[in-house]
C-alpha cells in the first residue's frame, strides 16, 4: 500500500506540474507590491499596496444563507467584505468590531450591544441595530450553535439586545463565526440580486467579481472604522494544491494556506523569500456515513461502523498522509482543546481483533464494498487511500473517489455519497459539535444522523471544566453509540507566505483570514460570570429551595415572598 500511495502522489505531482506550466510564462505582475511588503519587513512597518492570495476554489456566492456558504472560498472572502459584530483577531480571539461597547447581565442571559456610528461602503446607508436583527433572522437563526438564543431585538437605532435561555460563554465567538455577517435590511431583504455586490461594513469592499469567476478582487472600505495595512487583495482560484506551491515559488501568488506539506517544505525552504505557516485547526477529520444510503447494507448496523473505527490506525493515517502533523483522535472535541476526552473503548489504538468480532456479530464477516469519497485537498486523497488499506484488513473493500470541492459538496447536498472523509472546523466548540448532532447541523442534514439540541445547550450553559466535561462525555457517547461519524484526528494544514509576518494570514487555529489594521482589533471583552440565584417555593407545608440562573418554582408550588 505504501508503494501505491507514493505512486499516486508522484502522479499528482507530474500532472500538476504540467498544469502549473501554464503559469511559468506569466510574469508575477500581480505579486505583492509596496515599499514595505517583503517577507522580512517588520510587522510594525508593513504596508502592502496589492497582494495575491490563492483560494482552493472559486467564489460562487457571498450569500450567508446559500447552501454553499460553508465552502471555504465563499466564507473567507465573505467575512472580509461584510461587517461583523465581533471579528477574530490574528490570535483567534473574538474582538468587538462593529460593536462599540456591550454588557452582559449577571445571569449571563442578556447581551446588550451598542454599535459604532458607521455607514456602509456606499457612504450613505447607516449601519443599524435592525441590520443585526436582520442578520439573525436571515443567516444565524437556522444554523447550529445558536439554540439558546430566544430573541434578538433592536431597542433603538444603535442598540441590539440578545436574550438567551441559558448562559453561553462562547457567544461572542459564535457571532464572529462564518454566519455572523451584517448587511442592511433595507437593501438585502427579499432581494436575491443584492448578494452579487453586497454593501460592506467590513475592512474591504468588492472591487471586481463575477459569480463563479477565477478572480475576486477587493480594496479598502474607506467607511470602515479602521485602516487595513493592505490596500488591495486579489484572490485567485487555484484548485490544484501542487500548482499553488509552484505559483507561490515563482511569485505569481503571495500567500496560500492549504499546501501539500512535503512538497511545500521542499520547494519553499528559502527563509529569505518564504515563511512557512503550519497550523492546527480547531476541528477534526471525520469519516461520515450517509444513513439513507446505508439502508439494506451491512454498514446500516452501528456495530459494523464501530468495527470500521476499530480497524483504523490513526497514527499511520497521520504519518503517511500528513507527515505526522495530524494529532490522532477519537473524539469530536479536538485534542488541543482543554476539554478533550474520548469515550471510545480502546481510545485511538487500532484493534483488528475487536473489529472482526463486531463484523461477525453483525453477520458481516464476509466483508462488503463501499465507496469512500474525499475532497481532493492536500493529503486528503492519500489519507483516504490509507483508510482503504486499513479496512481491507477486515475484508471491507473501499473504492476511493477523490473529488473537487464542488463535486464533493454536491454529493453532500444531494445525498449521493455513501461514506466521505471530511471534517469540521469551528471557531467555538459547541458550533462544531452542533454540526454533527444539532438538528440544524450540516452533517446531521447530510448524513441524516441523530440529533440532540438539548446536549448542545447544556454544554454552553455548563460552567467550569468539570461540568463541561461531564456534558461532553454524554455528547461523545451519543456520537459513539450511533457511529455515523468516526473521528480520525485533529485537522492540520500547512501554508506559506511571501508577505511580512502578521500583515495577512490565517488566524490561530482557524482558516479565516486576519489583516493588520490601525486601530487594531483589541477591544476589551466584557466577561461577566453567570450567577445562580436561590428562591424558596412552598406548597402547603412542603418547602423546596430552587437554585438556578432564572429559578422557577415546580408546578403546583408558589414562590415564597
Amino acid at each position: 500500500m505504501k508503494v501505491s500511495i507514493k505512486r499516486g502522489l508522484l502522479g499528482v505531482l507530474t500532472a500538476s506540474a504540467l498544469v502549473a506550466g501554464l503559469l511559468v510564462g506569466i510574469a508575477p505582475a500581480h505579486a505583492a507590491n509596496g515599499a514595505n511588503c517583503q517577507v522580512n519587513t517588520p510587522t510594525n512597518k508593513a504596508q502592502c499596496d496589492l497582494i495575491t492570495v490563492a483560494l482552493i476554489g472559486k467564489v460562487v456566492t457571498l450569500d450567508a444563507n446559500n447552501p454553499s456558504r460553508t465552502s471555504n472560498p465563499n466564507y473567507v472572502t465573505r467575512l472580509l467584505v461584510q461587517g461583523q459584530l465581533f471579528r477574530y483577531d490574528i490570535k483567534g480571539v473574538a474582538q468587538p468590531d462593529l460593536v462599540d461597547k456591550y454588557t452582559v447581565s449577571a445571569d449571563g442571559l442578556t447581551y446588550t450591544m451598542t454599535l459604532k456610528d458607521m455607514k456602509y461602503s456606499d457612504g450613505v446607508t447607516p449601519v443599524t441595530a435592525d441590520d443585526a436583527v436582520f442578520s439573525w433572522e436571515y443567516s444565524q437563526k437556522n444554523v447550529p450553535g445558536f439554540n439558546s438564543v430566544t430573541s434578538v431585538v433592536a431597542s433603538d437605532a444603535k442598540t441590539v439586545v440578545y436574550t438567551l435561555s441559558a448562559p453561553f460563554s462562547d457567544f461572542p465567538r459564535a457571532l464572529a463565526g462564518i454566519y455572523g455577517v451584517i448587511n442592511p435590511r433595507s437593501k438585502a431583504e427579499g432581494n436575491p440580486t443584492y448578494w452579487k455586490n453586497p454593501l460592506s461594513a467590513g475592512p474591504f469592499k468588492i472591487k471586481s467579481w463575477v459569480e463563479g469567476s477565477d478572480e475576486f478582487v477587493v480594496d479598502i472600505n474607506k467607511n470602515y472604522w479602521a485602516k487595513p495595512a493592505v490596500k488591495e487583495i486579489r484572490f485567485l482560484a487555484v484548485p490544484d494544491p501542487v500548482t499553488r506551491v509552484l505559483a507561490l515559488k515563482q511569485g505569481t501568488i503571495d500567500y496560500a494556506f492549504d499546501l501539500p506539506a512535503s512538497i511545500g517544505r521542499n520547494q519553499l525552504n528559502d527563509t529569505k523569500i518564504f515563511r512557512s505557516q503550519p497550523w492546527q485547526l480547531a476541528g477534526t477529520f471525520t469519516i461520515d456515513f450517509n444513513m439513507v444510503k446505508a439502508v439494506g447494507t451491512p454498514w446500516a448496523d452501528p456495530r459494523v461502523r464501530q468495527a470500521l473505527s476499530y480497524a483504523l490506525d490513526r497514527q499511520q493515517f497521520s504519518d503517511l498522509a500528513f507527515n505526522g502533523d495530524v494529532i490522532p483522535s477519537c473524539a469530536l472535541t479536538f485534542p488541543s482543546h482543554p476539554n478533550y476526552l474520548c469515550v471510545k473503548p480502546g481510545g485511538i489504538k487500532q484493534d483488528l481483533v475487536k473489529a472482526k468480532a463486531l463484523l461477525a456479530e453483525a453477520g458481516a464477516s464476509a466483508g462488503f464494498n463501499i465507496r469512500l469519497s474525499v475532497f481532493n485537498r492536500p493529503g486528503w486523497a492519500d489519507a483516504a487511500a490509507v483508510i482503504a488499506s486499513q479496512w481491507a484488513k477486515i475484508g471491507v473493500i473501499a473504492t476511493v473517489a477523490a473529488e473537487p470541492d464542488a463535486v464533493g459538496a454536491a454529493g453532500q447536498n444531494n445525498g449521493t455519497f455513501e461514506v466521505q472523509l471530511s471534517g469540521y472546523g469551528s471557531t467555538w466548540l459547541s458550533g462544531g459539535l452542533a454540526t454533527y448532532i444539532g438538528s440544524k447541523g450540516a452533517w446531521t442534514g447530510w448524513s441524516k444522523s441523530k440529533s440532540n439540541d438539548d446536549l448542545i445547550v447544556e454544554y454552553d450553559a455548563a460552567q467550569g471544566k468539570k461540568a463541561q466535561q461531564a456534558v461532553l462525555t454524554k455528547i461523545e457517547q451519543f456520537i459513539w453509540d450511533e457511529s455515523a461519524h468516526l473521528v480520525v484526528g485533529q485537522r492540520s494544514g500547512w501554508g506559506a507566505s511571501r508577505l511580512p509576518a502578521g500583515i495577512f494570514q490565517n488566524q490561530t487555529a482557524n482558516d479565516q483570514y486576519a489583516v493588520l489594521q490601525t486601530p487594531a482589533l483589541d477591544g476589551a471583552i466584557a466577561v461577566v460570570k453567570p450567577v445562580k440565584t436561590k428562591i424558596t417555593c412552598v406548597k402547603g407545608k412542603v418547602t423546596k429551595k430552587v437554585r438556578d440562573y432564572k429559578p422557577v418554582c415546580p408546578k403546583g408550588f408558589k414562590k415564597k415572598k
